[in-house]
């Protein structure tokens, strides 16, 4: 009798601990975003007139982009004007830094504070006195540190890096992930990852796992015949998914609002 109680205990411990252990798998299984799929069409530099442009051709699929401004100082009131109007408009206006320096360099060469007082600090007093509102840093060349970021988020909400490659989506590294810092891919015609089908099927499995894919640009052409050109087709043809998809256009400034 002993015995048959004995074995009777044991076999309640096991299922009681099995039980325990599904339990607690359950609460340790992260939750699936509820954030609609989308995706955030990033650009840099200074083809303030070209992305005006752009968002003409564009805005049928009521898109908006977050457009990251290097050379602030050179631009011509005319195109500080647009830089306004895009911002009035839905678009965000970021900072790319006043000279477009590698970063890392510049601070291994001149220091920390030189780099803020350089090439941050005087951009964003030009850019507040044009009435532009900016939070948001995408790194020249994609040139960043662990240095660089702690030092820049003293000054930004968030840092954009670069990501290259063709891997398979679900190993890809251009998603948002509720993270200040992120990564961009880059969709100009000179990488050598560029392929529209590839960009698409990112944009597919972001739909399929409610993600957002976050792509980056430079100068907007018709017909790209040199380095640094993304083409209005490639634009069209990421807008045209995303807008038959249900999903959504996000700006940087807009990821920090989702939980």
């Amino acid at each position: 009798m002993l015995k048959l109680n004995y074995y009777f205990i044991c076999l309640i411990s096991i299922f009681v601990l099995n039980s325990c252990t599904h339990e607690e798998d359950a609460i340790k299984e992260p939750k699936k975003s509820t954030n609609r799929a989308g995706v955030v069409l990033t650009f840099d530099d200074d083809y303030v007139d070209e992305w005006f442009n752009a968002n003409i051709k564009l805005k049928q699929y009521n898109w908006k982009g977050t457009f990251y401004v290097t050379h602030f100082d050179k631009l011509s009131e005319s195109q500080i004007r647009e830089l306004t109007y895009l911002q009035q408009n839905g678009n965000e206006i970021a900072a790319h830094g006043l000279n477009h320096v590698h970063t890392t360099k510049y601070i291994k060469e001149f220091g920390g504070k030189e780099f803020i007082d350089k090439e941050i600090a005087p951009m964003l007093s030009l850019m507040k006195n044009k009435g532009l509102d900016v939070t948001d840093f995408s790194y020249p060349y994609g040139d960043r540190s662990v240095e660089s970021d702690q030092l820049l988020f003293n000054h930004f909400k968030t840092l954009r890096g670069t990501t290259y490659g063709n891997e398979a989506p679900n190993f890809q590294n251009c998603y948002y992930q509720n993270k200040p810092l992120f990564f961009g891919l880059g969709i100009d015609n000179s990488y050598e990852h560029f392929n529209v089908p590839y960009f698409i099927s990112l944009l597919q499995y972001a739909k399929d796992n409610n993600k957002i894919v976050i792509f980056y640009a430079h100068k907007t052409v018709a017909k790209a015949t040199n380095n640094y050109e993304t083409e209005f087709k490639t634009l069209e043809e990421i807008c045209k998914f995303v807008k038959n998809n249900d999903m959504k256009f996000y700006t940087v400034n807009d990821l920090q609002k989702l939980k």
